[in-house]
């Protein structure tokens, strides 16, 4: 009997699921934008959706991955996504476990669900060390450490969109000040253009068009939120010693008007660090807008990929 996973990623804007199958190929997918549901309507939306793609599968399901936006909670099986205000302490494992029949559900975040699928499948194929990361609405990191998925206590390992960078900055979403996600998220970056007198869209896409364009502000804003992901980024890398950064998530995919600044001030943030000067690598991810589902149904098909 074939094999199936219920993938589920939980982004900012929007919730994707999916039927993945044993050779991590998704076969439905299908998306819900969050809007301003409230967490009743959320999880009604969601229920029908899940409950569709898996009628008719005969038995061949054998559990539900889930990769959410952050902080999670593995002990609890809930999620609180910063960007995500009406479902605070979510049990989303017990929701999912009573759709699915009691199926095995495993939890990730939306970021670490990436880092697996890539380290595995993608562009982090062979590397022992690697930081991954998700640059869309919002921003999220995962570790791989010594081969292996690094969870910490809660789930919640390399939390790098809520870094603060600035003590003396704005105030982000979560509560606290100047953090890399205020200045370096697609939507932050387009209002920082805005402040400054961009007129020319309201989206990430135009902001990376009007900046392809040569449009001044727009390069500038993109410049601006680059720098900021950069500290993030050896912030993190410095406190463990590695070299290894893969980027997924729509903002990623704007091509070299993004990835130039980009890697300007990455060699410019490592440049002081000497363990890092000229030693890291980015690299864009391999499996695009699907890595996260695939990593999240990577729990459920191949747990012992996890402690590869």
């Amino acid at each position: 009997m074939p094999r199936t996973a219920l993938a589920v990623d939980v982004g900012a804007t929007k919730v994707a699921l999916a039927l993945v199958d044993a050779n991590f190929s998704v076969q439905r997918k299908e998306e819900i934008l969050i809007g301003s549901s409230s967490s009743t309507e959320l999880w009604a939306m969601i229920n029908k959706s899940a409950g569709a793609l898996v009628a008719g599968l005969n038995g061949s399901l054998i559990g539900v991955g889930i990769g959410s936006a952050g902080p999670i909670d593995l002990v609890r099986g809930s999620v609180s996504p910063v960007n995500i205000p009406v479902w605070r302490d979510f049990p989303i494992v017990e929701r999912f476990r009573d759709l699915s029949g009691n199926q095995n559900v495993v939890l990730h975040g939306d970021a670490m669900a990436l880092a697996h699928a890539e380290h595995v499948l993608g562009a982090g194929r062979g590397l022992t060390n690697m930081l991954g990361m998700v640059v869309s609405t919002g921003i999220g990191g995962g570790l791989i450490l010594e081969n292996k998925v690094f969870l910490g206590d809660t789930g919640n390992t390399s939390f790098i969109g809520h870094q603060s960078i600035d003590f003396d900055g704005e105030v982000c979403a979560c509560g606290r000040n100047g953090c890399v996600e205020f200045y370096a998220s697609g939507p932050r970056m387009v209002a920082y253009a805005q402040s400054l007198g961009w007129n020319l869209g309201n989206s990430f896409i135009d902001l990376a068009a009007s900046a392809r364009s040569g449009d001044s502000i727009a390069m500038k804003a993109i410049d601006h939120g680059t720098r900021a992901l950069a500290a993030g980024i050896i912030n993190t890398l410095a406190s463990l010693d590695i070299h290894n950064v893969i980027v997924g998530g729509g903002v990623s995919q704007a091509g070299d008007i993004y990835w130039t600044p980009l890697r300007k001030h990455v060699e410019a943030e490592s440049r002081n660090v000497g363990f890092l000067k000229g030693k890291v690598v980015l690299r864009p991810a391999q499996l695009n807008r699907d890595a996260g589902l695939i990593g999240a149904a990577l729990g459920v098909l191949d747990p012992q990929s996890v402690l590869i």
